[in-house]
């Protein structure tokens, strides 16, 4: 497992020279980003490629990314690759453009969708998880309507979904008010789990009667001593 924060922004530099400033730094299509490419390096495509290539008997996935850095040649190495798992997490926090604006994420709901459509289009069994928000500063029935709406056209394989809590020293702190009570934002995580659960359902009912590569990471640590049979 490549961990990071984000983890797809991999950029070793460390053996580049004259190099220009943010040269070749290639975003996902219709995303933007506050950062500053210093000089380009060997990208998070370089490390997979030698990784996968030097042991071809280990499977490597990876967490977290960031939706702005899945240039094609990354999908293109993750299709390729029989040892590098089909599986993206690709956080999207909200559906809904204006939030995404608020908590300048650096793209719209329509660039996350194309987004999405691409990735299924390169990696067709791919399996997409994601991150979500309710009741962010401002957040209102129809900004949430569309998270939910999202979640329906996507239709993810897993997410994380939780309230919104306001965090010191963050730009919503300095910049919003955390204005949605309570009570609303854990109704709206209510619906929004209901939703995800009716849509991961259909998808892994689509799978009955396939055939499925499983990784066993290791026991269960809830239950170490089951088996199939009781008595044994």
């Amino acid at each position: 497992m490549l961990l990071g924060q984000n983890v797809n922004s991999y950029n070793d530099a460390s053996e580049v020279q004259n190099v220009a400033p943010g040269s070749n730094w290639q975003l996902s299509e219709g995303f933007s980003s506050t950062c500053k490419v210093k000089a380009m390096g060997l990208r998070f495509s370089d490390l997979l490629d030698r990784l996968s290539t030097e042991f071809p008997e280990m499977r490597f996935r990876f967490t977290s990314p960031h939706p702005k850095d899945f240039p094609d040649d990354l999908l293109f190495i993750m299709r390729d690759r029989y040892n590098i798992c089909n599986s993206i997490h690709l956080p999207a926090q909200t559906g809904s453009t204006t939030v995404l604006e608020r908590m300048r994420r650096g793209y719209t709901r329509e660039a996350y969708l194309e987004l999405v459509h691409k990735i299924r289009d390169i990696i067709p069994d791919v399996g997409i998880s994601s991150d979500f928000i309710c009741g962010f500063c401002g957040e209102t029935e129809l900004e949430h309507a569309d998270t939910l709406s999202l979640v329906k056209i996507v239709g993810y394989d897993m997410a994380y979904m939780f309230a919104y809590s306001m965090r010191e020293r963050t730009h919503a702190h300095r910049n919003y008010v955390d204005d949605v009570p309570e009570n609303i934002k854990q109704r709206r995580l209510t619906e929004l789990i209901d939703v995800f659960r009716e849509s991961t359902g259909q998808r892994y009912d689509s799978q009955v009667g396939t055939i499925q590569l499983v990784l066993v990471e290791g026991p269960n640590k809830r239950a170490r001593d089951r088996t199939d049979r009781k008595d044994r």
